[in-house]
């Protein structure tokens, strides 16, 4: 009777013979979409966004980018984020624009005081994000 409880023991652990094998796992390829956030000089504190993905320029909208203590201008602005799935760009005090890989297509909302809402979506061919470097007009690298 030992014997035969070993025995079955055995079998169901994964004997030999029994084909455990996972079935191989191919991970997706990485297709990197390009974008990068383009700010100027818009009319009084107001400063105008946009958004190249992968080569074309789509105009967001416009920011104020005054603050507390400066003028809006383009220099109030910097990236807030830079992730494969987001990024973000924010002006003064208390406003910017984020873009979400959503499925095949970006998201792009306008943030104010927290509460986004939807601006466009922009189809992509892609899956993951390649944030460039934010460069201000007139500064030097």
């Amino acid at each position: 009777m030992r014997w035969l409880t070993i025995a079955l023991v055995a079998t169901a652990c994964g004997g030999r013979g029994a084909d455990h094998t996972a079935p191989s796992y191919e991970p997706e390829p990485v297709v990197p979409i390009r974008v990068e956030w383009k700010v100027e000089q818009g009319a009084g504190n107001e400063v105008n966004v946009a958004l190249v993905v992968d080569g074309t320029s789509l105009a967001v909208g416009s920011l104020d980018a005054a603050t507390e203590h400066e003028a809006g201008t383009p220099s109030t602005c910097a990236l807030r984020a830079a992730s494969q799935r987001r990024t973000e760009i924010v002006c003064g005090d208390t406003n910017g624009f984020a873009a979400d890989l959503v499925g095949n297509e970006l998201l792009v909302t306008y943030v104010a005081n927290e509460q986004p809402s939807e601006v466009k979506r922009v189809p992509v061919n892609g899956n993951v994000l390649n944030v460039k470097m934010l460069v201000l007009p007139g500064s030097k690298l």
